[in-house]
């Protein structure tokens, strides 16, 4: 399966400079109301053709920010006086979009964390990475318009009064470089990311149906959540009548160190169930015999707090119980019903296993009843 391409230039959120780079070299060229109106129009069209785009939306929300600025431009502009003196645009334009963005940067969290309490589905999550992007973003437009006003600082210190040279590159060329540049390295660091994230594992959003809606990357199992459901493979291991139990380990999301069946994972991205359970034993039992085969049960939804799932539950029945002596399984043991039934409800037993006990009892009881027949 192919991952590459982890990240489109769609979060490319330096792209809503655009409006606000076309205003200030239009202004060179004609009024600077007309340059200001121009770019404005083209915000509105911009929000307007993303809104109505096919497919999932990834909000731009710098192109929204930097057309309210235009947008607030334009009404003063409506007012009698110059509120921008000639020649001024280009700058009074970084400054103004500079400002909104310091306020995003220093409030990131506050806007990241509101878009991930709001996640509901698939589309939803695209609100919580739109937002990091455009933090990305914001640090990039800051960066380099520190670096403008540095060099302006440094510039008017040292020549004063300013040549007619200086006063053109550092107050008309250098505003639309700082979101030219922004947009360029934003890119770079995106195609970056991506070389970086070409062989990240990636798992399956899916619906309480089974079927596939999305894919994530694995690690986001962890970030967000119960925001939305991946599948995950379980493999109970019986013998003699009874059940092998293992502690989970200590960095499980979910009932870390809680005795529980021995084999889970999550079923990765363009994997069949078969070739998941396959990779779980290869890894768990790397020893184990052709005869080792999981049997499909049950599949059933399981949500909390922690974390949303759907789960495909397996049942091997073997004859030989010396196969599972590894370090793998920590506290390991063989659990009669009686011993398992003494200890439910009392915190002792996984979430999932406390669910799924009823059918696995009645299903390795049955396979005991027709044995002895």
């Amino acid at each position: 399966m192919d991952h590459k391409g982890t990240l489109s230039s769609a979060f490319n959120m330096s792209l809503g400079f655009i409006p606000v780079i076309i205003s200030i070299l239009l202004c060179e060229l004609i009024t600077q109301d007309t340059a200001i109106y121009i770019g404005t129009g083209i915000g509105i069209v911009g929000i307007y053709l993303l809104l109505h785009r096919k497919g999932a939306l990834i909000p731009n929300f710098i192109l929204y920010i930097a057309t309210g600025m235009l947008a607030l431009l334009s009404l003063a502009a409506l007012i009698p006086g110059d509120y921008v003196p000639p020649g001024a645009l280009p700058l009074t334009l970084e400054v103004s979009i500079l400002i909104p963005m310091l306020i995003l940067y220093m409030h990131k969290k506050r806007f990241i964390n509101h878009f991930l309490r709001q996640i509901g589905s698939c589309n939803k999550r695209l609100y919580a990475q739109g937002a990091e992007a455009a933090v990305v973003s914001a640090r990039f437009a800051l960066i380099f318009g520190i670096l403008h006003f540095i060099i302006i600082s440094i510039v008017v210190a040292c020549q004063d009064p300013l040549s007619q040279t200086s006063m053109v590159i550092l107050y008309k060329v250098f505003p639309p470089v700082v979101f030219v540049m922004s947009t360029l390295f934003n890119q770079i660091a995106i195609r970056y990311f991506n070389h970086l994230m070409s062989h990240t594992e990636y798992v399956p959003i899916v619906n309480t149906k089974g079927d596939v809606i999305g894919r994530s990357l694995a690690i986001e199992a962890l970030n967000y959540k119960n925001a939305y459901i991946n599948p995950v493979i379980r493999i109970a291991v019986s013998t003699h009548g009874m059940l092998f139990l293992c502690d989970r380990p200590m960095n499980a999301i979910l009932d870390k160190g809680k005795t529980d069946i021995p084999m889970e994972c999550y079923l990765r991205y363009g994997e069949s169930l078969t070739e998941g359970v396959n990779r779980l034993v290869n890894n768990a039992l790397p020893h184990a015999t052709e005869d080792f085969k999981p049997e499909f049960n049950i599949v059933y939804h399981f949500e909390n707090e922690t974390t949303n799932r759907l789960i495909y539950l397996f049942i091997v029945d073997i004859k030989d119980d010396s196969i599972l002596c590894t370090p793998r399984f920590k506290n390991s043991k063989l659990w009669s019903f009686k011993q398992i039934e003494e200890n439910m409800g009392k915190g002792f037993f996984s979430s999932c296993f406390e669910d799924e006990y009823e059918h696995l009892k009645d299903v390795i009881c049955i396979r005991e009843k027709y044995r002895e027949s």
